[in-house]
């Protein structure tokens, strides 16, 4: 008790001091492709997880009802704030279920009384969007107060970067102070596919959870993610790879997902697909139909490219005091990649050099000399070191002939004989008026006697 009372308490010092992380490089790029068609979605979001690249966006920063993607956040918060999932136990009460009656919210089927383990709840939570075990995981680790669990969720989504999200529950039922946007869906999925074992859990596609005072034996429990399951043919994508799916009247229907191909990684989002069809009846497949709609056309159509290879020089410099040898070959100390056009190739990246004129030996294979950015139509797409393949030593003849030759031709040098011949000449001028002065006064000597 005392260890969730300090979480909270940091959480609410964190949330009044405004304390945010900084947003994705992403957020301020738009996205560098279109799409030929629109999709049945108010809002969508695919970014490569590999580059950060949002390659297609419609309203992704329109506040949106997530319904039970706010599940994920939950899971996000529960796992972090949960030293053992295995040895965690929670019991339900009837405190958990009470606000659900009557609004035929999906349930995991966990009964009064039963006691699960934290990590059967987060299975619970994902995977049939079970809302008595989001409530259950919130009073728990909210020490009582869902309301605190949701001060905690919104202290970590703003340390994620979501600018325009709210979450006043765990379970993402109707409210109107209850939102969030394509864009920090992606955030929070990113943080979620990035924390240990989430995935595991998120890409899961049935699981039993135990027999208990009120199950007689272990029952199975199914993902909503009809695209991960071979049992719909007509939906199934082998590159969909779990996450969540969230569906309200108010909010439409939602799908957050991971998709994987070759391996390429990408998040999509699909927020607002329409609940009902035109004649009224439900219209359940909606967002998977959105999602298979963009990712089919995507990795049909585009695919991750290199802009550079490691293997060959992309430009070089001029090397000095090196015998038999005056460029020195620059390579990129990493790779840069970015989605392309599969009918593009790296011709398409315009390179921009940040190197010296000359470089000077001794020099180390490894050491940085410049770098180069890549670009396409003008966006930035990443930049690297260019590094020396090769190590040199300064040949020390050449060495001094060379400074001897910059001494010779520096201004400095100049300056100094131009003073030297004045000089010289003064001297010389000098002396040839003594030697005149000298003959004069023997002159006038010679005269007098």
């Amino acid at each position: 008790m005392k260890k969730t009372f300090k979480i909270l308490l940091a959480a609410a010092v964190m949330l009044v001091s405004g304390i945010t992380a900084p947003l994705s490089a992403a957020a301020a790029e738009s996205a560098r492709y279109e799409l030929p068609f629109d999709p049945i979605a108010e809002s969508y979001l695919l970014v490569s997880l590999d580059t950060g690249e949002v390659v297609f966006e419609k309203n992704a920063h329109v506040q949106r009802t997530p319904a039970s993607l706010t599940k994920m956040l939950t899971t996000y918060v529960a796992m972090k704030y949960t030293d053992d999932l295995d040895a965690t136990t929670v019991t339900q009460t009837t405190r958990h279920t009470d606000e659900l009656y009557g609004m035929n919210s999906s349930t995991a089927d966990i009964r009064n009384g039963e006691t699960l383990t934290m990590r059967q709840l987060l299975y619970a939570m994902m995977l049939p969007s079970g809302n008595e075990a989001a409530n259950m995981v919130a009073d728990h680790i909210g020490n009582g107060s869902r309301s605190n669990f949701c001060m905690l969720m919104n202290t970590e989504a703003k340390r994620i970067g979501c600018t325009d999200t709210n979450f006043s529950n765990p379970h993402g039922l109707f409210s109107d102070n209850h939102y969030t946007t394509a864009w920090d869906m992606y955030l929070i999925a990113k943080a979620c596919y990035e924390t240990p074992g989430f995935m595991d859990i998120a890409t899961t596609v049935h699981y039993y959870l135990p027999a208990n005072t009120r199950h007689a034996e272990k029952y199975l429990i199914s993902s909503t993610i009809l695209m991960q399951n071979k049992g719909y043919p007509s939906l199934y994508r082998d590159y969909v790879q779990g996450m969540k799916t969230g569906s309200t009247e108010e909010a439409g229907r939602n799908f957050v997902t991971v998709c994987e191909s070759d391996g390429e990684r990408y998040i999509l989002v699909v927020m607002g697909a329409p609940y009902y069809r035109e004649d009224g009846s439900k219209y359940t497949t909606a967002a998977f139909e959105a999602a298979a709609q963009i990712m089919d056309h995507f990795f049909s159509e585009y695919s991750l490219k290199p802009a550079n290879g490691l293997e060959a020089p992309v430009t070089e410099v001029a090397l000095r005091y090196v015998k038999d040898r005056d460029n020195l070959l620059l390579y990129p100390a990493g790779e840069i990649y970015s989605v392309l056009p599969n009918n593009v190739d790296e011709s398409a990246f315009q390179k921009v050099f940040n190197v010296p004129e000359q470089v000077y030996a001794p020099i180390n294979a490894g050491d940085v000399v410049g770098t180069v950015s890549y670009y396409i139509a003008g966006d930035l797409v990443g930049t690297t070191d260019l590094i020396a393949a090769e190590s040199f030593e300064r040949d020390t003849l050449i060495f001094l002939i060379e400074k001897l030759q910059e001494i010779a031709t520096s201004l400095y040098f100049k300056v100094v004989l131009v003073v030297t011949a004045v000089l010289v000449i003064a001297l010389v001028g000098f002396r040839y008026w003594l030697g005149k002065r000298y003959e004069k006064m023997q002159k006038i000597h010679r005269g007098r006697k």
